[in-house]
């Protein structure tokens, strides 16, 4: 591409368009991404109905990513997959919790989750910066814990409940700690904002009304390149 056509890029994109990739516009995955996860997603939502009464439930369903087959435990999922599947290794599979959506893939060992979250199931929320831990961009939580995800491989994260930055909202609407963000304008370039939204959430979880020392040690593990620590502190200050 020419200089000249990607100076013309760059002026087309608005600051809006900029920044909803870093979770604050829009919460949930990118439009592109929907069919993936649509066909690996192992939760179901059914209508039951009975005499007077009609009622909406989910039902776990594990899919095999390879044939579609659906079952009730994951231990049939993996019964099934070594019997109809023997090419492929059965202890790669594997079930991950991630926004209380169960997703059923074949992972390589040395897949980090950061991976498998950006490049496999499309939630670009989550950033990726140095991927040795020293950043914070990749946070995200495990269990409510803040947790750098360049550094889990995603072979070993069953039986965790995963939360990325698109699972703080619902659709459109942001969550408080999101819309403060926003409010307060605690961003700027918005490629960290992911990772300091999700330590602030697990901090105001273990801690509703921390002081600005609580802030600072609670997000000491993350680099802002744009130096704007100053209004992301005073934003987690005191809680929402």
């Amino acid at each position: 591409m020419s200089e000249e056509k990607q100076q013309e890029e760059i002026k087309g994109l608005s600051r809006r368009e900029f920044l909803k990739d870093a979770g604050l516009i829009v919460g949930g995955a990118t439009v592109g991404s929907m069919t993936f996860l649509s066909a690996c997603g192992s939760t179901k939502t059914e209508t039951v109905t009975k005499p007077g009464v009609t009622t909406t439930q989910t039902v776990s369903k594990f899919i095999c990513p390879v044939d579609s087959q659906e079952f009730p435990t994951l231990e049939a999922l993996k019964a099934h997959y070594a019997s109809a599947h023997p090419d492929k290794s059965v202890a790669n599979l594997v079930s991950l919790n991630i926004n209380n959506t169960n997703y059923v893939m074949q992972v390589q060992p040395w897949w980090n989750l950061a991976f498998v979250l950006r490049d496999q199931l499309g939630l670009f929320g989550t950033k990726v910066g140095c991927e040795m831990g020293q950043c914070g961009s990749c946070t995200i939580l495990a269990d409510g814990v803040p947790t750098l995800s360049c550094l889990m491989l995603a072979i070993q994260c069953e039986g965790k409940k995963f939360t990325t930055i698109e699972g703080l909202s619902n659709g459109f609407k942001l969550s408080p700690l999101q819309q403060k963000f926003y409010d307060n304008e605690a961003f700027q370039c918005g490629y960290c904002t992911p990772g300091f939204i999700m330590a602030s959430q697990g901090l105001l979880a273990a801690n509703p009304k921390p002081t600005a020392d609580d802030v600072r040690e609670a997000l000491s593990g993350h680099i802002c390149v744009c130096q704007n620590f100053k209004k992301t502190v005073e934003t987690v200050t005191g809680g929402i």
